[in-house]
């Protein structure tokens, strides 16, 4: 099972228990997953989904709020991947009621209606709503890449985290970005083909996303994968560090030791300071150490500066070699 749906699955098994926020996760579901077909003066909704538990707490809320309950069936026309999708069906006799009363749809007189395709203001005026309808959002038309260690085929190293809203209408995407946005949640919109899209990026943002849904086992999963993903960077950033530090140190021994060798084949070491003298027996014997290291090893006592000083003097000398034979 993905995260993701591991996720969305705790979301829907943490109760919806007020009247007001059972309408506001009736309002969001109908919004996010919901399609409208008109058949002489019936209207009928229905529910598409891939997750069976969604039809559970539909029932509740409709129960709650209607006395009645929906109908569920197979989507055999649109299950891909071998992901069993379902379609659920509102009650046709409290329909109309459930639109209207979930800032949906408005009627007139004559049973005409119109369409509200924004967010209804009047049903997130309470804090305990406004998570409600985040959470039948969430349950319904949201998406992730993120990949917990446990679930991973391999480990990976990537510090990425992506969660987003796959939204029809425009206007309803604006409108659930500005409620995000008002409890903290930053996101950004873009579009994909017909769909208009918002996403969250920061690992921190998606946590307190899974916060106002009430996800806190994921939140928890979550936050490790991040501790160890950080720990696994830093790791990886040490070991590049000191690769690099061993590689430079090769480098330079490379270099010095060919100095050396080309001072001894012509001029030989007797033309050399004792001290300089000293020096190239020591790297020879010591080709892998480190400056620092070497300053250990010598007679006399030197700083790591000092003794980088003596080898570019050494560099120079060879450099001098090759410049007097050209001559």
């Amino acid at each position: 099972m993905s995260f993701a749906r591991e996720v969305k699955i705790e979301v829907l098994e943490t109760p919806v228990n007020n009247e007001c926020c059972k309408l506001a996760f009736l309002s969001a579901v109908i919004h996010s997953c919901g399609e409208l077909t008109k058949s002489g003066k019936d209207i009928y909704v229905e529910l598409k989904t891939d997750i069976e538990r969604v039809f559970e707490v539909i029932n509740s809320c409709l129960e709650t709020l209607y006395g009645e309950r929906a109908q569920i069936k197979i989507d055999e026309e649109n299950n891909i991947n071998k992901t069993t999708r379902y379609v659920i069906t509102l009650p046709k006799e409290s329909t109309k009621r459930i639109l209207f009363d979930c800032g949906i749809a408005r009627f007139n007189l004559e049973d005409e209606f119109s369409i509200n395709y924004g967010l209804d203001e009047h049903i997130i005026e309470n804090e305990c709503c406004k998570n409600a309808y985040i959470k039948g959002v969430f349950a319904t038309c949201s998406t992730s890449n993120i990949v917990i260690g446990e679930n991973q085929e391999k480990p990976r190293t990537f510090s990425g985290y992506h969660w987003e809203f796959d939204f029809v209408d425009e206007r309803f995407a604006d409108d659930f970005s500005s409620l995000l946005f008002s409890l903290g949640i930053t996101n950004k919109k873009s579009k994909r083909k017909n769909l208009f899209v918002l996403y969250i990026k920061e690992a921190e943002k998606v946590s307190d996303l899974f916060a106002v849904v009430g996800a806190y086992k994921s939140l928890l999963k979550l936050q490790n994968e991040m501790t160890i993903r950080e720990v696994r960077n830093n790791i990886n950033r040490q070991n590049n560090c000191l690769n690099a530090n061993i590689t430079k140190t090769v480098n330079a021994s490379l270099k010095q030791i060919n100095a050396i060798n080309k001072i001894e084949r012509t001029i030989g070491f007797e033309s050399l300071p004792q001290n300089l003298r000293e020096l190239c027996l020591v790297r020879l014997a010591n080709p892998e150490e480190s400056l620092e290291n070497l300053t250990k090893l010598l007679s006399t006592t030197i700083t790591k500066s000092g003794i980088n000083h003596q080898f570019n003097r050494l560099i120079k000398i060879a450099n001098n070699i090759d410049e007097e034979k050209e001559n």
